[in-house]
């Protein structure tokens, strides 16, 4: 198949460039400028009204004589660029039928193509994260890895990269997870919410918020063992477990046991409970659904 069926270096075209003059210019030229020496600067009054119009007048005349000269001879002129254009519109409006119609085929075609490499590069894609332990959910396939012009082993580096870049993220996340649970364990509070927490807040941020919590416990722990402490200068537990104030004899409480049943609990959630009933003096039996007792 020739690669050039019409050779732009023999194909010619014919063409006369038109010249558009005025063929007494000059003349013209001085007849517009004596015009507008003349009449420049003339002033509109009373006096001048009458022959201020007639200058109007005169000078209108003289532009669309002008205007209509233009007009004509550029239209005359255009005829045989209009008549070109149209024929060298016709021959490639031939050819652009045909041109059309291959580029859809050749887009079925190629779309098939990257069909087929999709599909047997999804399946390297698959060994790639089982070889580095990934789910398909942690990393995307990059669309830009089925275009025809990439080659397989340009696929496959960038794939590798992809999963390194995700495995190093999750040692990374690993690593801030258990530097959660060493601080936790250190301050001695619950660590779920803070693990929660991780890939969302740098580690920095995390500990910030661990050691604030910690402080606010302690604050809190601080307040309830004063009111404790003002609790018992001032009251007395009977035997009977009613509470009377010291100084006036007045009952002011009494003692009362409460079943609670609360339902979906997850063990982490079980073991703030009891921390909390613990915290604020309160003792009691715990009987989850596998009815395993333990006390509070």
């Amino acid at each position: 198949m020739e690669n050039n069926i019409i050779d732009p270096k023999t194909l010619k075209v014919q063409s006369e460039l038109p010249m558009i003059e005025f063929e007494n210019r000059a003349q013209l030229e001085k007849r517009v400028d004596a015009m507008v020496d003349r009449f420049t600067g003339l002033v509109v009054t009373k006096e001048t009204y009458k022959s201020s119009k007639e200058v109007r007048a005169q000078i209108n005349k003289a532009i669309k004589i002008i205007d209509r000269q233009r007009i004509d001879k550029v239209k005359e002129v255009k005829k045989p660029i209009d008549k070109f254009n149209q024929h060298t519109k016709s021959l490639t409006k031939k050819l652009s039928s045909i041109a059309d119609d291959l580029n859809q085929q050749l887009k079925v075609y190629d779309d098939k193509r990257r069909a087929g490499k999709h599909e047997i590069q999804y399946i390297k894609f698959k060994q790639l994260l089982d070889e580095y332990g990934l789910q398909e959910d942690q990393i995307e396939y990059n669309s830009k890895w089925d275009n025809l012009s990439l080659a397989f082993p340009t696929f496959v580096k960038e794939a590798k990269e992809a999963c390194r870049l995700v495995e190093q993220k999750q040692e990374q996340l690993k690593e801030i997870r258990q530097a959660v649970i060493a601080r936790g364990d250190e301050l001695g509070i619950g660590v779920q919410p803070f693990l929660e927490q991780v890939g969302k807040k740098d580690l920095a941020a995390i500990l910030r918020e661990m050691s604030k919590y910690k402080q606010e416990l302690i604050d809190v722990q601080r307040k309830k063992d004063e009111l404790q402490k003002e609790f018992e200068k001032n009251n007395k537990i009977l035997p009977n477990g009613k509470v009377i104030d010291t100084k006036t004899g007045e009952v002011v409480d009494e003692k009362v046991t409460v079943r609670l049943i609360i339902k979906d609990l997850t063990r982490y959630q079980i073991a703030q409970l009891k921390s909390y009933l613990r915290d604020n003096g309160l003792h009691g039996t715990f009987r989850v659904i596998n009815n395993e007792v333990t006390n509070v």
